[in-house]
C-alpha cells in the first residue's frame, strides 16, 4: 500500500517513519492531508502547531462551522476546537458547552494544538513552542487567485527558526514538518527557493511518489496512486469538470502551472549561453534570433541568483526575452524550465 492505508487515504505512519524533519506532501484534494495528519498527531499525542498562509484564512477557519476538526469531530466522537487565545493565534483544547452554548476548555484541559498564520506569526510576541513536536504548514502552495506574501519561502524559514528555536543545539530532535498542498504550483515559492524545483520535476516524471533527501533533511511526496482521486473521477464535479486544469490539478495530481507548456530537446552545441537564473540557463542560437532555455549550464555566461534585487537586475538587462517569449522564440527543455522562466521574467515571489 505504500504510503496509502486500505481506505486510500495518507498513512501518515509510514510518511513520518522516514524520519526526515521537513515533508513536502503534494496531491489532488480530499486525499486526507490534513484530516490525516491532524489525527496522526493527536491519538499520538503530539502536540502540534496548524499554520496556514494568511490571517485571513486563519480567521475563517477558527470559525466552527470551518474549523479543521469539524469532520474528525464528527467521525470519532471528538470535541476538540479551537479558542481564540491572541489576536493572531488559538489554541485546540478538547471542549464542551457553558451554559450559553459556546465552547469553553473542559476542565484542568490543556491545550493539544496551536494555529497560526504565516503572515502574522511574528507578531505573536513571547512565542514559545518549545513542547510543540510536529508543524502542520496546510495549502503551503497558494492557488493562483491568492495574493503572493512578500519573499514568502524566506518567512517560512523564520517561522520554523522563530517555532524551533536552538532546540536542536540543546540535544533535542528537530520538529518534524509536514508541508501539505495540492498540485497548484510546482514552481511555487518554497520550491524556487530551495533549489529542488528540477527535483520535484524528476520525482513527477519518474512515476514513483516518494524522494528522500537526507543530505538536506527533506522528502518529497507527490501523491499519484491515490485511490481516492481515481474515485473522485466518477463524482458529479469532475464529470462536469472534465477535461480542465482543475481536474487535472484535483484528480490527476498534475500541477497547474504544467499544463499546456511546450518542451523541445536542442543540440547545445548551436547555442551561446547568456545567462542563468536560479536553477535555469538562457541560450541564444548562434546563427539566428532563437532561444533555449535548460537546466544544465555550460560555457560563460552572467548569473544572476533569486533574490529580488538579483531578479530586477535580471529583467532590466535582458527585456528582449519578453518579446522573444511572447513571439514564441524561445525553446524549453523541459517543463520546469518554462514554468521557472515565466516566474522569473513575469511575476515571481
Amino acid at each position: 500500500m505504500g504510503i496509502y492505508l486500505e481506505n486510500g487515504y495518507l498513512d501518515f505512519d509510514k510518511i513520518l517513519s522516514y524520519d526526515v524533519p521537513f515533508n513536502f506532501i503534494v496531491g489532488g484534494r480530499g486525499t486526507g492531508k490534513t484530516y490525516g495528519a491532524l489525527k496522526y498527531a493527536v491519538e499520538h499525542k503530539i502536540k502540534f502547531i496548524l499554520m496556514r498562509r494568511t490571517q485571513t484564512q486563519l480567521d475563517i477557519v477558527r470559525k466552527e462551522d470551518y474549523q479543521p476538526f469539524k469532520k474528525l469531530n464528527e467521525d470519532i466522537g471528538w470535541s476538540i476546537q479551537p479558542i481564540q487565545i491572541t489576536k493572531y493565534s488559538s489554541a485546540f483544547y478538547e471542549c464542551e458547552r457553558d451554559k450559553n452554548g459556546k465552547w469553553k476548555p473542559k476542565e484542568n484541559a490543556e491545550s493539544i494544538g496551536l494555529m497560526v498564520a504565516l503572515s502574522t506569526v511574528s507578531n505573536v510576541r513571547g512565542f514559545d513552542a518549545t513542547d510543540r513536536n510536529l508543524l502542520i504548514y496546510d495549502e503551503f502552495i497558494p492557488e493562483r487567485h491568492e495574493r503572493p506574501i512578500k519573499d514568502e519561502a524566506n518567512a517560512f524559514f523564520n517561522a520554523i527558526e522563530t517555532i524551533q528555536r536552538n532546540r536542536e543545539l540543546e540535544g533535542k530532535k528537530p520538529m518534524q514538518v509536514l508541508c501539505l498542498a495540492n498540485s497548484n504550483e510546482l514552481a511555487n515559492p518554497i520550491f524556487i527557493e530551495l533549489g529542488i524545483v528540477k527535483r520535484a520535476m524528476k520525482l513527477l516524471a519518474s512515476g514513483t511518489e516518494i524522494d528522500i533527501c537526507r543530505s538536506r533533511a527533506f522528502g518529497l511526496y507527490i501523491l499519484r496512486d491515490s485511490k481516492i482521486s481515481q474515485l473522485k473521477k466518477d463524482t458529479a464535479l469532475y464529470k462536469l469538470t472534465r477535461g480542465t486544469t482543475f481536474e487535472a490539478m484535483a484528480v490527476d495530481n498534475t500541477f497547474e502551472d504544467l499544463v499546456g507548456v511546450r518542451t523541445a530537446s536542442k543540440n547545445l552545441k548551436e547555442y551561446k549561453p547568456i545567462a542563468a537564473i536560479g536553477e535555469i540557463c538562457i541560450y541564444k542560437h548562434k546563427s539566428n534570433k532563437t532561444y533555449y532555455v535548460s537546466m544544465h549550464k555550460m560555457g560563460s555566461y552572467e548569473e544572476f541568483t533569486i533574490s529580488e534585487a538579483d531578479v530586477m537586475r535580471f529583467r532590466h538587462k535582458y527585456p528582449y526575452l519578453l518579446d522573444a517569449y511572447l513571439w514564441d522564440n524561445i525553446d524549453f527543455e523541459e517543463y520546469a524550465c518554462e514554468t521557472l522562466f515565466k516566474k522569473y521574467l513575469f511575476k515571481y515571489v
